[in-house]
């Protein structure tokens, strides 16, 4: 009887978040589902018409969900690699005997909690090619040619976004790598000294290998970073000019609550989802069999 009554308890504990998975999460995503076969605007249920696969026919010919999944990889890409790289740089150079180390911990970890809508708010001004900072700058210095309209050419839209990502989040990945070097065994250091080997060969042949785990939360947390970036795109371009830094969740958004087409929205959300599933797996099957 007590096996039984310490069964039905655990499950009481647990209770809680199963009810709040099944309401916000898995309810939710059934009903997107279901959603994606229909042509509907997203208010009135009277105008809800089943329509099939019509939405994801349509989906896979539209030119502006390629561009909007072209930017995202591009984003995804860039912002991954250089976050990384800097984040273990910077993790490396805070391990040798550098003063003030904890006021260069929270400098570089302090825009990983400011507020999304914050920092778009102030690199847009920041942009501004009229009366930004950054173009009075390069005007002082002399370098009137890098003056540019960073949020106004479609060239460069994209990148001047994923700048605000590596500065926001660079040290979020600084704190991961700090955090698992301190988990390296001193021994395997001071054994690689005795041998010969170099600082840039000791990265190489045993930090980076090492850090092997560290790597691909950073690849997994980044790519589903990446695939729902919104804030800092929709409060700076708005996916413009025309849709040179437009996401595939600022184009869920637009069609959802602009144009209101639920249906449409609702296919777009299901193939991003099917994406990030796809791209976990593959990175947990790198991870298992290196």
């Amino acid at each position: 009887m007590s096996l039984r009554f310490n069964k039905w308890l655990n499950v009481l504990y647990i209770l809680p978040i199963l009810i709040f998975l099944g309401v916000f999460i898995y309810y939710s995503l059934f009903d997107t589902l279901i959603t994606s076969f229909y042509k509907w605007n997203g208010i009135s249920v009277e105008n809800k018409l089943f329509i099939g696969l019509d939405n994801y026919v349509e989906l896979f010919t539209d030119p502006i969900f390629y561009q909007a999944m072209k930017n995202t990889f591009i984003y995804m890409v860039l912002t991954l690699l250089i976050q990384m790289v800097l984040g273990l740089f910077i993790a490396l150079l805070l391990k040798t005997n550098v003063k003030s180390k904890s006021v260069y911990k929270t400098i570089f970890f302090l825009p990983v909690v400011l507020s999304h809508s914050v920092v778009a708010y102030v690199f847009r001004h920041i942009y501004d090619a009229n009366d930004g900072n950054l173009n009075h700058m390069l005007h002082a210095l002399g370098l009137d040619f890098m003056a540019l309209a960073w949020l106004a050419d479609p060239d460069i839209a994209l990148y001047s976004i994923i700048a605000i990502n590596i500065w926001a989040w660079t040290g979020f990945s600084f704190v991961m790598y700090y955090a698992a070097l301190s988990l390296i065994d001193k021994e395997l250091y001071e054994a690689a000294k005795i041998d010969g080997a170099g600082p840039l060969r000791t990265v190489i042949g045993i930090t980076f290998p090492l850090l092997r785990s560290t790597h691909f939360s950073l690849i997994i947390l980044g790519v589903i970073g990446s695939l729902k970036q919104f804030d800092y795109v929709y409060l700076t371009t708005g996916g413009g000019p025309g849709r040179a830094s437009e996401m595939i969740s600022t184009y869920i958004y637009k069609k959802a609550i602009l144009e209101y087409n639920a249906g449409y929205s609702s296919a777009l959300a299901m193939i991003l989802l099917v994406i990030a599933l796809l791209i976990t797996v593959i990175q947990l099957r790198a991870y298992r069999n290196p």
